[in-house]
C-alpha cells in the first residue's frame, strides 16, 4: 500500500516525527560496499504485499544465487519506530520502503544513499517510471529512492445501494463550495435516516442516520489535498515551502467538506467510526480512496463494488498522486549487493510480479497494465484511476516536519469536522503555528 495516513483508513496510528540526531552532511556511520554477496535485508509494512515481494525475492535469487533477499514485514507504527531508532544507531535494514512523509527528514539527515552514480553506472532508464514518483524522491537534482509503486485517488461505490435507491451509478460528478453540482444532489438521494427519510425530506432525523451518501472524512490524501486545488487553492506553497491551507480558496474547500457533514448531513461525522469500516459494512454509498485500498475492500464485502472518478470541483479534476520508493540505507554494510536488489525491484520483471498479482500498481509504467488487468479480472474497471493518472495531479506535502504536522493537523481538524470549531480561524492559527515550526 502506498504511504497513506492509515490511522483513519486502516485504523493504525502513525506516530509523529522521530528525531534521528544525524547530521545532514555526514549521515550515519557503519555503511560499506561489502562483497556484493550474502544476505540483503529488505523491510516493508504491508502484509498484503508480503507474498508478492517474497515471490520477487525468490526470482531475484534464482538469477543471483550469491545474494539472498530477506523480506521483513512489520506493522506501520512499529516499522517507523524501529527504523528511525536503528538508523540512528548505525544499524537497520539494507533496503526499506520509504514514503513522502519521511523522505524530507531522511534526506536532510543524510541517511539515504544517493542513487545517481549507481543509476548512471548501470544505465538505468528512469524514464520508465511515472515522473511524479521519481520527482517525489528527488532532492536538489539527486535521486534518493527507486520508484516502487503508484497510487492515485479515485472513488469506490456500493452499487447495491445505488440500485436500491433507483439512482444511476456515479459518473462525472461535480461540486462547488455553495453546494451546487451533481455530487450533493446524488448524495442526498442515497442518504437515509433510520425511518428511511432523506435529508431533503420533512422529518429527516440527522441524529440517527443509518446510511450516508458520501464520505467526507478528515483525511489528507483522499480528501482535502484533492478538493483544495480543485477549488483553486493549495495546501502547501511548494515542496519544502509553507502551508497555505488557510488561504480563501482552501478555506472554501474545507468549509464545503464540513458542510457535507454538519449542514447537508450526507456524510458521517468523525464520531461515526472509521471510514473503511463504514463502507465495508454497507453504510456509505460513495467513498473517495486510493487504488491501493482495493484489497481491503473487494474480497471483504458482500455487495457489488464499483470504481469511478473522484468528483471534480470548480477548476475540474485534480487528483493526489503518491507512491513508495525503495531506499538504500547508508548504514548498509553491503551496499554493492543492496544496489543489485534495488535495481531488480525497480525493473519491469520484478514489478510485473507485483502488478500481475494485484499487490500494487507498478511505478514502472511499462508493466502498469498488469495491475489493471488483475483487477479487471476481479470485476473492477480501473479506467477511472488510469484516466486520473494522465490528468492534473498534485503531491502530498513535502516538508521535513510533515510527520509532526500531519498529526497536529489531524487532531486540530477533528473538532472542525465535527462542527465544533469554525474553519477559518482554525486553519489560520494552525497554518501559522506550523509555518513557525518550519522556520525554527
Amino acid at each position: 500500500m502506498t504511504g497513506m495516513r492509515r490511522r483513519t483508513v486502516l485504523g493504525a496510528v502513525a506516530g509523529g516525527a522521530a528525531a534521528l540526531g544525524l547530521s545532514a552532511c555526514g549521515g550515519a556511520a557503519g555503511g560499506g560496499q561489502g562483497s556484493g554477496k550474502g544476505t540483503v535485508v529488505f523491510r516493508i509494512w504491508d502484509e498484503e504485499q508480503l507474498p508478492g515481494y517474497k515471490k520477487s525475492a525468490a526470482a531475484f535469487h534464482a538469477k543471483h544465487p550469491d545474494i539472498t533477499v530477506k523480506v521483513e514485514q512489520m506493522p506501520w507504527e512499529a516499522y517507523w519506530s524501529k527504523l528511525t531508532t536503528e538508523l540512528a544507531a548505525g544499524k537497520g535494514p539494507d533496503i526499506f520502503w520509504n514514503t513522502v512523509s519521511y523522505f524530507p527528514e531522511f534526506v536532510q539527515q543524510g541517511v539515504l544513499v544517493n542513487l545517481d552514480p549507481l543509476i548512471k553506472q548501470d544505465s538505468v532508464d528512469t524514464k520508465q517510471f511515472y515522473p511524479q514518483i521519481l520527482a517525489t524522491y528527488t532532492h536538489q537534482g539527486h535521486v534518493y529512492g527507486m520508484p516502487a509503486d503508484f497510487g492515485i485517488t479515485g472513488m469506490v461505490y456500493n452499487a447495491d445501494l445505488f440500485k436500491a435507491a433507483g439512482v444511476p451509478v456515479p459518473g462525472e460528478l461535480t461540486w462547488a463550495p455553495d453546494g451546487s453540482g451533481t455530487l450533493l444532489e446524488t448524495a442526498r438521494k442515497l442518504t437515509r435516516d433510520r425511518t428511511g427519510k432523506r435529508p431533503d425530506q420533512a422529518g429527516f432525523d440527522a441524529q440517527h442516520v443509518k446510511q450516508w451518501g458520501f464520505m467526507a472524512e478528515n483525511h489528507n490524501q483522499t480528501q482535502y489535498v484533492n478538493w483544495i486545488p480543485q477549488n483553486g487553492g493549495s495546501f502547501m506553497s511548494k515542496p519544502f515551502g509553507k502551508f497555505t491551507f488557510d488561504q480563501p480558496k482552501a478555506v472554501q474547500a474545507l468549509q464545503w467538506q464540513v458542510d457535507l457533514i454538519t449542514k447537508w448531513h450526507v456524510s458521517p461525522p468523525p464520531s461515526a467510526g472509521v471510514a473503511l469500516d463504514l463502507f465495508n459494512r454497507g453504510q456509505i454509498a460513495m467513498y473517495p480512496c486510493v487504488n491501493a485500498i482495493l484489497p481491503y475492500i473487494v474480497p471483504k464485502v458482500n455487495f457489488t463494488v464499483g470504481v469511478t472518478n473522484l468528483p471534480s470541483g470548480p477548476l475540474g479534476a485534480v487528483n493526489n498522486v503518491n507512491g513508495l520508493s525503495f531506499a538504500m540505507a547508508k548504514t548498509s554494510r553491503n551496499q554493492k549487493a543492496a544496489w543489485e536488489v534495488v535495481k531488480w525491484f525497480g525493473s519491469a520483471e520484478s514489478q510485473r510480479i507485483i502488478g500481475s498479482g494485484g499487490y500494487a500498481w507498478p511505478a514502472n509504467k511499462t508493466v502498469a497494465s498488469t495491475y489493471h488487468q488483475y483487477w479487471k479480472a476481479k470485476g473492477q474497471d480501473m479506467t477511472p484511476f488510469e484516466k486520473a493518472a494522465t490528468g492534473k495531479t498534485v503531491l502530498l506535502p513535502v516538508t521535513p516536519i510533515w510527520n509532526a504536522a500531519e498529526l497536529k493537523i489531524d487532531n486540530t481538524f477533528k473538532p472542525m469536522f465535527q462542527g465544533d470549531q469554525p474553519v477559518g480561524p482554525t486553519t489560520k492559527k494552525l497554518a501559522g503555528d506550523l509555518n513557525k515550526l518550519i522556520t525554527q
